[in-house]
C-alpha cells in the first residue's frame, strides 16, 4: 500500500485511531497549527476511550505555542477523566517537557524523570 503524502510545509496532520486510542501527529506543531491538535482532542472527548497515546514521532518543529498545545491537550483530557501519554518524542522535546515538569505526566516511565543527553 502506498504511503500517504507528506504534509505540506507548515501543515500539521493528525490521524486518529479510535480503536487503539492513538493520535499520530505529523508536521509542524506551532502557533499556526496548534488549533488542529485542539480540534482533535475535542473529538476525543466525544468517545468512551479513557487512555490516549499521542505519537509525536512525526513532529518536525514545536515552538512554545506547540508545547502549550500539548500541555493543554493533557489538561483537557485529564479534566474529563482521561489520560494522555506521549510516545516517540524526540530527545529535545523530552528535555523540554521534563524541564517544564510535564515529563512525569506525559512521558512514559522510561523517560519521565531523566533529562536525555
Amino acid at each position: 500500500m502506498p504511503l500517504p503524502p507528506s504534509p505540506q510545509a507548515g501543515a500539521l496532520v493528525v490521524e486518529v485511531d479510535l480503536g487503539a486510542g492513538r493520535l499520530s501527529v505529523t508536521g509542524r506543531l506551532d502557533a499556526r497549527t496548534a488549533r488542529v491538535l485542539h480540534s482533535a482532542v475535542s473529538g476525543l472527548l466525544l468517545t468512551e476511550q479513557q487512555r490516549w497515546v499521542l505519537d509525536v514521532g512525526g513532529v518536525t518543529v514545536t515552538d512554545h505555542t506547540g508545547l502549550r498545545a500539548i500541555g493543554a491537550a493533557y489538561r483537557r483530557l485529564l479534566r474529563h477523566g482521561r489520560r494522555l501519554t506521549l510516545c516517540r518524542a524526540s530527545p529535545e522535546l523530552q528535555r523540554v517537557l521534563v524541564r517544564l515538569h510535564l515529563g512525569r505526566h506525559l512521558l512514559d516511565d522510561d523517560h519521565a524523570e531523566r533529562v536525555p543527553a
